[in-house]
């Protein structure tokens, strides 16, 4: 497979890391040398400097035989301009596109076709970091929530501190707590490494683990395991930019919201946008301003500016002073395993929300939801079983007998809509959704192989 990166931002440099040690063959394409310099450096992909809107620049990184170009450069206008050209001119069979602007996107149906602007796929970063963190305050507890087939089931990340009840705990007792409510535990990531878990897998501190639900029931998973019955009522937002503004829209209803930004004219600007939220004109780096609005007394403090420091700083002070959850948004990687270390309860990774849907539309085999995971050191998806033909033959096979690489396991199963225990003896039939945990995504492939490539991708894998 050949893909085409427009633009080596942040955006760009993830999704080539990504796929960079797998069969593809990447071509990246900015207009920065600098930009393309620093790719170059950490990634074994090809990379030309020029302006991606160009069609003598992206003919000289072979586009004609590309099968996606995926155009992720800070331009809304310049995206979407390159995939009309990569349509008209080299008939690429799938365009991606990052758009952010909310009037494109109010009429995203009747202007990304193929009559008007033709994109496959849309992706809107704010949008869906928005949606993470709505996850994340609505299950308190959770450090992800990541859902599948359409919504049946949901795999919940959570992190198990020093006094956390489960410390010291056997899968067997968690799941007699349970009380006849299904959760399986996926898997734990404990000190750098995955473990696959049995009934005598004792939960240690520091580990974080992953289990799976029907997503109807996470909540009570949460409340019982995890002492969480409690729901979220106070929510304070550092950031009145895109995300922030969406978080508060998301939530107002729910929750009582305020949200903090330094500068009047954008506090005017918010409450005219906002019903129920409190808009602050402040520093929330302020340790009085913060005392004034009862930081101690808030359940959840979201820290969403453009700023990773200012992020990180603002967190660490609403937790010293007395915030009951903190939230930080992180964009650099150079910051990571520094806020990894549980100083701050959530680190939301914007690159790794986003990533899953590019993904989805890279993979082969009916495989969709794919969720980046660990950041990015592992993956989650699931996959539908189509009908039998010569060479696929799922249909029939019990669950225990699919010769899945190592590192990779089933953890779920959603026949008809409805989520069953995934057991080792259960027989597949076609429709069947599964969903894998993979932590070594050198074994993608190979799952991969076993379902049924969709017949447009190998028409154009057979016409290359």
């Amino acid at each position: 497979m050949r893909i085409i990166i427009l633009g080596a931002g942040r955006v760009g440099f993830t999704v080539a890391s990504n796929l960079a040690n797998e069969n593809i063959d990447i071509t990246i394409i900015d207009q920065h040398q600098e930009s393309i310099d620093k790719v170059c450096e950490r990634l074994d992909v090809s990379a030309i400097c020029g302006n991606v809107t160009h069609p003598d620049v992206l003919a000289n990184a072979d586009i004609k035989h590309a099968d996606i170009i995926i155009a992720v450069t800070d331009s809304d206008d310049t995206n979407m301009m390159a995939c009309q050209i990569a349509h008209h001119l080299f008939q690429v069979p799938q365009k991606i596109a990052r758009v952010r602007a909310q009037s494109f996107l109010n009429v995203q149906d009747q202007l990304f076709n193929k009559t008007a602007i033709p994109i496959d796929l849309i992706i809107n970063p704010e949008n869906e970091i928005v949606s993470f963190i709505k996850s994340l305050i609505l299950h308190p507890g959770s450090q992800q929530v990541l859902s599948f087939a359409d919504g049946a089931l949901s795999l919940v990340e959570t992190r198990c501190s020093l006094n956390s009840p489960l410390i010291g705990q056997s899968l067997q007792d968690l799941t007699s707590s349970l009380q006849g409510l299904y959760a399986r535990i996926a898997t734990i990531y404990r000190k750098g490494k995955t473990i696959i878990p049995t009934y005598d897998t004792v939960i240690e501190d520091g580990d974080r683990m992953f289990f799976i639900a029907p997503s109807e029931d996470i909540k009570k998973v949460l409340s019982i395991l995890f002492n969480r019955s409690k729901p979220y009522k106070r929510l304070i937002i550092a950031g009145g930019g895109r995300i922030g503004l969406g978080v508060a829209k998301a939530l107002e209803g729910i929750l009582q919201v305020k949200i903090i930004t330094k500068k009047t004219e954008n506090a005017n600007q918010l409450s005219e946008q906002l019903d129920h939220s409190i808009v602050l004109t402040g520093d929330a780096t302020d340790e009085a301003f913060l005392l004034d609005e009862n930081i101690d007394k808030t359940d959840v403090f979201c820290t969403l500016t453009s700023d990773d420091e200012t992020n990180i700083l603002c967190s660490m002070l609403a937790k010293s002073l007395g915030a009951g959850v903190v939230m930080s948004l992180v964009d650099r990687n150079a910051y990571m395993n520094m806020v990894d270390n549980g100083s701050i309860d959530n680190v939301i990774y914007p690159q790794h929300i986003t990533i899953g849907k590019i993904l989805a539309q890279v993979r082969r085999g009916d495989i969709s939801n794919v969720h980046s995971i660990l950041r990015g050191a592992a993956e989650a998806f699931e996959t539908t079983v189509q009908s039998n033909d010569e060479k696929h033959n799922l249909v029939g096979q019990k669950i225990g007998d699919l010769k899945l690489p190592e590192g990779s396991l089933v953890i779920g199963l959603v026949r008809e809509h409805i989520s069953l225990p995934t057991k080792s003896s259960m027989p597949i039939q076609v429709g069947d959704k599964i969903i894998f945990f993979v932590s070594n995504k050198s074994s993608i492939p190979a799952i991969e192989a076993l379902f049924h490539p969709p017949k447009s991708l190998l028409s154009r894998l057979l016409k290359h």
